[in-house]
């Protein structure tokens, strides 16, 4: 009987849409429709372009071979020592050519100082930064060909995987890449399936994964508990009060709320405003959705501040700069409905065309550039994947490694026939 991998990932973000929905609407006592409806317009066309293609191609007929993703570990080593030294690298740009104390003025103001200087970028920090998500590949290995790789090994890569996202997230002082680690392992969950394995490996129970998904909130929650100690008078509601009316900021939408005491009001209140930041895309989005096209841009914001901007090129007028915005609702405000609409079901189209060559063709390079679409896909609901700079860098790490080994691959296949 053929295998046929299930599709309920194409509409998992939707539960979070709707959190977002009841969320906003229980906090501010205003439900904000256009974004509900946008973002279902946006899973439908997706999925229409999807849809469309991977029907295409011939179904799968048996789970995908071992070699799909390599077993060996020697790569594996190669990119946790790669990411191991661009940590390194970056620590030293910033501590010792920059001048930023971490170990004194702690993660918050570290990261506020880095912003601040007009300091020229060395070549620790041009080779830190661009192999800084090295670990993300290990990783996908590790998850996708979860049965195969003995037990020991495994727990080794995930365990300095999870060491150097430490890492990076002190180094960089921000939640970029805790958020771009979790959406990269469920892209990897997701993949599975097209590999003809259970989504879910069976020594991962749903206990394990519950904690996860705990640590990951706590994990967010923390920075800004962090950034209130750095910046505020260190009460969690005197922030939260802070942060809300940035992000509602140019709106009617009033910030009386909050937990004013009690034993776990900290606690509560910092939850809470990692809940009220992962939403503000709500309101932002219904602005768009009414309003319509503004005068800045969105969806080339990332792009110039990771690749434009240092090859001189002035940036176009920012629209919502600092904000995330929904990637349907940035597409709206930049190329109009249509623009959105096409994007949407050519994106949907350009992932079934992986997909569809990875579940007949089962090579390398389509696992990988698989897990990073589904990665884009959900990241869309939250912000334009692209003005994520961990994002782009880590796709462009991706086709620098995979021409790498291509390269490597026809050395050794040369070295071979001439010297059998």
């Amino acid at each position: 009987m053929a295998y046929r991998p299930g599709y309920a990932w194409l509409l998992l973000p939707l539960l979070a849409v709707l959190g977002a929905f009841f969320y906003a609407g229980g906090v501010f006592g205003r439900y904000f429709w256009g974004y509900l409806g946008l973002m279902h317009l946006w899973v439908l066309l997706f999925t229409l372009g999807f849809g469309i293609v991977i029907a295409l191609f011939p179904a799968q007929q048996k789970p995908a071979p071992e070699s799909a993703i390599p077993e060996g570990v020697f790569w594996d080593s190669v990119l946790l020592l790669l990411g191991a030294l661009a940590i390194s690298a970056l620590f030293y740009d910033r501590y010792f050519l920059r001048g930023i104390d971490y170990l004194s003025v702690g993660v918050a103001k570290g990261r506020a100082l880095l912003n601040q200087g007009g300091h020229e970028s060395s070549a620790f920090s041009v080779l830190g930064n661009f192999f800084l998500y090295s670990y993300l590949f290990p990783l996908i290995g590790a998850i996708i060909m979860w049965e195969e790789r003995n037990s020991r090994v495994r727990l080794a890569i995930i365990g300095v995987a999870l060491l150097e996202l430490v890492a990076v997230t002190y180094v960089m002082g921000g939640r970029t890449a805790i958020l771009l680690t979790i959406v990269v392992c469920l892209g990897s969950v997701v993949v599975r399936g097209f590999l003809g394995k259970r989504h879910k490996p069976a020594s991962l129970n749903y206990s394990k994964l519950l904690v996860l998904g705990a640590v990951s909130l706590v994990a967010f929650s923390v920075f800004f508990l962090f950034r209130s100690r750095a910046f505020g008078d260190g009460s969690s509601l005197s922030y939260y009060t802070n942060i809300c009316g940035h992000l509602t900021s140019g709106t009617l939408l009033k910030c009386d709320f909050g937990v004013y005491s009690g034993p776990w009001s900290d606690l509560a209140n910092y939850l809470h405003l990692t809940l009220l930041y992962g939403s503000h895309g709500t309101w932002l989005t219904e602005d768009i959705v009414q309003s319509g096209i503004s005068v800045g841009w969105i969806t080339p914001q990332g792009l110039f501040a990771v690749f434009f901007e240092r090859l001189g090129m002035e940036p176009p007028p920012a629209a919502f700069e600092g904000f995330w915005v929904p990637a349907s609702a940035s597409l709206i405000n930049d190329f109009g409905l249509a623009g959105m609409l096409c994007f949407a079901v050519a994106f949907g189209m350009l992932t079934g065309v992986v997909a569809g060559y990875l579940r007949s063709g089962r090579i390398n390079v389509a696992a990988y550039a698989l897990v990073f679409a589904i990665s884009f896909w959900f990241l869309s609901f939250l912000i334009f994947p692209t003005n994520i700079p961990g994002f782009v860098l880590s796709v462009c790490l991706g086709v620098f490694l995979w021409g790498a080994q291509l390269v490597f691959t026809m050395m050794r296949a040369l070295i071979s026939e001439r010297y059998p």
